[in-house]
């Protein structure tokens, strides 16, 4: 891994960006990119209303249930599609190609009627609309200063979120006109994404260091043997574990105690309404920190809130372990969402960023099952276990994202390709 940071403390700090700042200088390219993500987010009601559509349309739960796990498996192998495409043939146009696909496939599914067609369906657009992803995240690092990465990151996040709050309640309101109309829209808003990559393409922007041929003997088997990296990796899958338990155990703690699913609704709008309107704040401040004590911290806060829980019944109690993790999640997820960009080679960003998204997929999947079966042996035991997890986290953090060795930085700086040489320099 290389260390890009800039000579001295002083000086890291001294130029991190305020947010005024960060946002006069995000170049046009990554205002497209962003925008195309919330417009894309803002339509997203495959995953969210596909069970319900497809009981509406005369198949049976199971079956409904059988396409939302397709696409669920889609979602996690187009991840990793999507960071080995555009390593290969640049950022801009792996958007291009993931988002037009997934509209044109979404708009098909009104017209299927065929269960195992739909499934495959399904599934396929779990991996289009998924492969966006990686190129997304690699272009904001290789089109703004380092400087700038954590808190672009923590703009990226507020769209995402944004996009991801509003859009379940546009598509209720789609619904009661039509399913085929919410359907329609998913799918135009996916392509609005496709049209405003495109014009990355057009400008010649958005291409990133993917053209270098030494890159298409890539693998992710490079990856892999980032020794440090593995165990940020292994962080990030033990936070997804323990951060899923606000949908998964938390419900059965809140209904233990006494309490209804408004209380519940509550506390999932306090943690939305925070990040959405707080983070960016809390990332001007955080920025200064160095990357492996921000996550760090935030990981341990996430662990922290959830082992409050602990301590119920009262009303007031989960009100404040709520928070204490929201106030982690926005204190680490900006800089671990930029850490990957930051410590890859140029020439295997995309693989590295994709290789974040695999263990926090695994983490959300296996978490439930986990916390769930911990609960029903005592309900206390899966928030201690969530201070347990979070404990090995916070370790392995440290440890994973410490600044390189000097032979490290050597072996690494020895094993990177050069950087491909542009149209004016081919003999």
């Amino acid at each position: 891994m290389t260390n890009t940071g800039h000579d001295s403390p002083e000086g890291r700090k001294a130029a991190r960006p305020s947010v005024v700042q960060t946002l006069r200088g995000i170049p046009g390219p990554i205002w497209l990119v962003l925008a195309g993500m919330l417009i894309n987010r803002l339509g997203n009601f495959l995953q969210i209303y596909l069970v319900l559509y497809l009981t509406d349309k005369g198949f049976s739960t199971s079956a409904a249930a059988f396409a939302l796990g397709a696409y669920g498996v889609g979602s996690v192998v187009g991840v990793l599609a999507g960071g080995s495409i555009s390593d290969r043939v640049g950022y801009a146009w792996t958007i291009v190609g993931s988002m037009a696909l997934a509209g044109l496939l979404t708009l098909s599914l009104v017209f299927l009627d065929t269960l195992p067609v739909v499934i495959a369906v399904a599934a396929v657009i779990g991996i289009a609309a998924q492969a966006y992803r990686p190129a997304s995240s690699a272009l904001l690092v290789e089109a703004t200063p380092e400087e700038h990465h954590v808190m672009v990151f923590a703009v990226y996040r507020m769209a995402f979120n944004l996009g991801t709050t509003a859009g379940p309640l546009l598509g209720a309101l789609l619904i009661s006109y039509s399913y085929d109309l919410m359907f329609y829209i998913d799918a135009v808003t996916s392509v609005g994404f496709a049209l405003f990559a495109l014009v990355l393409v057009k400008t010649g922007q958005g291409a990133g260091r993917a053209r270098d041929p030494q890159a298409d003997g890539a693998s992710y088997l490079a990856v892999l043997r980032d020794r440090r990296y593995l165990l940020f990796l292994l962080a990030l899958f033990l936070n997804a574990v323990v951060y899923i338990q606000h949908t998964s155990a938390l419900p059965l703690q809140l209904k233990a105690d006494g309490h209804g699913p408004t209380f519940y609704s509550t506390l999932l709008s306090l943690n939305a309404a925070m990040v959405i309107c707080l983070e960016l704040l809390f990332t001007k401040y955080v920025q200064h920190l160095p990357g492996r004590f921000a996550v760090a911290l935030g990981v341990g806060l996430v662990g922290v809130g959830m082992n409050l829980y602990v301590a119920g019944p009262g009303m007031a109690v989960f009100v404040i372990a709520t928070v204490v993790w929201t106030v982690g999640e926005m204190i680490g997820t900006p800089t671990a969402s930029a850490w990957p960009g930051k410590v890859a080679p140029a020439h295997l960003r995309g693989r590295y960023i994709a290789a974040s998204a695999f263990p926090m997929q695994i983490g959300y999947a296996v978490g439930p099952v986990i916390g769930i079966a911990a609960w029903q042996a005592s309900a206390a035991s899966v928030w201690w276990l969530c201070g347990v997890l979070t404990a090995v986290a916070v370790a392995v953090t440290l440890i994973g994202m410490a600044e390189p060795s000097a032979d490290e930085r050597r072996r690494t700086a020895d094993a990177e390709p050069a950087a491909a040489p542009t149209p004016a320099e081919t003999p």
